[in-house]
């Protein structure tokens, strides 16, 4: 027992001492000094256990030095990973919104914009809906990443999130709202009656054009095989030189599935994202699911009666 008490003892001087070391070294302000503390502070980190529950105010000073130098050195930032260390840590909700706030800022600083996202939307996640309005600026910030993010289209999500309802009524879900389920004749109004609020965002509206008509053109592809490209183009103010550059653009950022039938003047659509995943969506996997069921139910008849049936709906 003494030996034990002893080893703990080691063990919280040696944490305490740790802990008090990375706090000096974040608390130096000599800009000379930075890659000099940076270096320290990753190799403090990278030596210690993630297991011992001081390792957290180590993780958060590494953080904020990421924070302030744009810079990520001998350390890897895995979210799932801190996210685990933080549950063997019994961190609270508190420490919990802190750590991912500073996820999401180290990961702006080193321009990683999707991993920023990932973090954003994770500490908007431990908001009950009572605690919602508490995080209003967070998830205005998280809004609007989405909205700018050029590889990001699905965005129903986000209407789940307490401080994102909590937004209602303001300009930023209304936007919101257009990205994920409106159309580029909405953007166009919205822009129009709100053009100060827009020009002030951190996306431009030349982009936030670009992403509504691949959006467009996806709510299109849901509801029919073919699109005439005189439709596209009066659908999405297009002037027809422009049509097939961006049908090849749509296809390569996997909005949609198809090809272009240039003889005919048309797109031919094998698949669409859905911008929205509702009831319908529900509906429409219950039965690919339960046909894919009958034909198995087929198929293993045939081999058992030795010779092959054609599956319900071809295949």
């Amino acid at each position: 027992n003494l030996r034990r008490k002893a080893v703990v003892s080691t063990q919280s001087t040696g944490e305490e001492t740790s802990k008090k070391l990375s706090n000096a070294i974040v608390a130096d302000t000599t800009s000379e000094r930075l890659p000099l503390k940076s270096r320290l502070l990753s190799q403090q980190f990278n030596c210690y256990q993630p297991s011992l529950r001081s390792t957290y105010v180590l993780l958060v000073n590494v953080l904020k030095l990421v924070v302030e130098t744009g810079q990520l050195r001998l350390v890897t930032l895995d979210i799932n990973q801190i996210s685990e260390w933080m549950t063997k840590w019994k961190c609270d909700v508190q420490e919990q919104r802190d750590v991912y706030r500073l996820l999401h800022e180290a990961f702006s600083a080193i321009q990683q914009g999707e991993k920023a996202i990932q973090a954003l939307v994770r500490l908007l996640k431990l908001f009950s809906e009572n605690e919602g309005v508490e995080a209003k600026s967070d998830a205005h910030i998280c809004v609007i990443s989405h909205i700018a993010h050029p590889k990001i289209f699905v965005m129903d999500h986000l209407l789940d999130l307490h401080p994102i309802r909590a937004l209602d009524g303001q300009l930023s879900h209304e936007l919101l709202q257009i990205f994920v389920d409106g159309d580029l004749n909405d953007y166009i109004e919205f822009y129009n009656n709100n053009v100060d609020f827009v020009e002030k965002l951190a996306v431009t509206h030349e982009e936030n054009l670009r992403k509504m008509r691949l959006l467009t053109l996806a709510s299109m592809a849901q509801d029919c095989n073919e699109i005439e490209f005189s439709q596209l183009g009066e659908k999405l103010n297009l002037a027809e030189e422009d049509l097939e550059p961006f049908v090849i653009e749509a296809i390569g950022s996997g909005l949609i599935k198809g090809k272009i039938n240039e003889p005919e003047g048309k797109i031919s659509i094998s698949s669409t994202i859905n911008r929205t995943f509702k009831d319908p969506q529900w509906l429409f996997i219950k039965n690919k699911l339960e046909m894919w069921q009958k034909n198995l139910v087929i198929i293993q008849e045939s081999m058992r009666k030795g010779h092959f049936a054609v599956p319900i709906g071809g295949g």
